[in-house]
C-alpha cells in the first residue's frame, strides 16, 4: 500500500506540520487504520477512500496515534496537495465526517506547491474559566502572562481549542501544559486543547505567533507544529477581538519545536458578520513509499 510523506504549511523541507497520506486506502479496517497512525506517529495520518458524498473526489478519514478525528486543517490541505498533484487537479472536495470542503491546489514543481482549504465559519462561547490564574496554571506560566484585557474563549470549525492571549513571546517560550489542571479543567469535554499566542511576532508581516497543546494527539499532553483546524477559528478570535482586521493574515507556529509553519488565513466580512474563512500554506513533498502488508 503507497505511503506519501508530506510537510504542511511550509515551504521548507523539515519544517511544518509531518502528514503521512495513504492515498488508496480501500480495504483497512477502523483498527488497521488506528494502528498504521499509532505506528508513523505523526500528528495526523490520513487515509483516502471513494467517497459516499457524490459531489466529492474523496473521503478522507484523519488519525491520530490515538483516536479518529472528524476534521483536522493540515491533513485536509497536505492531502489535498497530494491527490491534486497525482490526479492533475487544481480544486478538489474532500469529504470529511464535519461534511464536505473545498480545497484549491497549486502543484508546484510536485515536489514544492501549496493548498488552501475553505474552513467552516467558526463558532465561540465562553471558556469553562477566564480566570487568569486558572489559565496560568494550566500553562505554567505566572497570572502576569495572560493578557486578561481579551478574554479567553473556546473557539470551532469543527474541533473545539481553547483560545488564550499572552503577554510576549517570552510567554509563549516558556509555556508548558500540565496535565493535572487539564484534566481538572477539561473534565467532560470532547477536545481538549489550548491556542496560546500573542501578537508580538517573529516576521513582522505576521499577527500571531502561536503554538497548539492537545490531549487529542495522543495518550498525554503533545504539541502540534501547525494546526490548521485551530488557525481558522484563530483569525475569526483575533477579528472578534479588534486584533486583526478582514481579509488576509499569516500565523506562525512551530518554531519552538524547530518547525517553523507559517498558515495563511483568508477573512471574508458582510458588514460586521464574518461569512467566509479559507486556510492555506505550503506543502513539501518529503518520502514516498511503500507500507508492507
Amino acid at each position: 500500500m503507497r505511503l506519501i510523506h508530506v510537510d504542511v504549511f511550509t515551504r521548507t523541507r523539515f519544517g511544518g506540520n509531518q502528514l503521512a497520506v495513504l492515498p488508496e486506502a480501500e480495504g483497512l479496517s477502523d483498527e488497521q487504520m488506528q494502528a498504521i497512525a499509532r505506528e508513523m506517529n505523526f500528528s495526523e495520518t490520513t487515509f483516502v477512500l471513494p467517497p459516499t458524498d457524490p459531489t466529492a473526489d474523496a473521503r478522507v478519514r484523519i488519525f491520530t496515534p490515538g483516536r479518529e478525528l472528524p476534521f483536522a486543517g493540515h491533513p485536509v490541505v497536505g492531502t489535498g496537495f497530494v491527490l491534486g498533484r497525482e490526479r492533475g487537479k487544481r480544486a478538489l472536495r474532500l469529504e470529511v465526517k464535519i461534511g464536505t470542503l473545498g480545497v484549491e491546489v497549486d502543484p508546484g514543481d510536485g515536489t514544492l506547491g501549496s493548498a488552501e482549504m475553505e474552513q467552516p465559519v467558526p463558532t465561540f462561547e465562553p471558556a469553562p474559566s477566564a480566570d487568569p490564574a486558572v489559565l496560568a496554571g494550566l500553562l505554567g506560566l505566572d497570572v502576569s502572562d495572560i493578557v486578561a484585557e481579551t478574554p479567553a474563549e473556546i473557539g470551532s470549525a469543527g474541533n473545539p481549542f481553547l483560545y488564550v492571549r499572552l503577554r510576549s513571546l517570552d510567554a509563549v517560550r516558556r509555556a508548558r501544559g500540565m496535565p493535572d489542571a487539564w484534566e481538572r479543567y477539561f473534565a467532560g469535554h470532547g477536545h481538549a486543547a489550548i491556542y496560546l499566542f500573542t501578537t508580538e511576532t517573529l516576521d513582522p508581516l505576521a499577527t500571531a505567533h502561536a503554538r497548539m497543546y492537545s490531549l487529542a494527539i495522543g495518550a498525554s499532553v503533545r504539541e502540534d507544529p501547525a494546526t490548521g483546524s485551530a488557525s481558522g477559528p484563530a483569525g475569526g478570535y483575533l477579528l472578534r477581538h479588534g486584533l486583526s482586521r478582514p481579509g488576509r493574515l499569516l500565523l506562525e507556529q512551530g518554531y519552538e519545536m524547530l518547525r517553523p509553519s507559517q498558515i495563511d488565513v483568508e477573512l471574508t466580512v458582510a458588514g460586521d458578520t464574518l461569512t467566509g474563512v479559507k486556510v492555506g500554506g505550503g506543502v513539501v513533498l518529503v518520502a514516498e513509499g511503500t507500507l508492507i502488508a
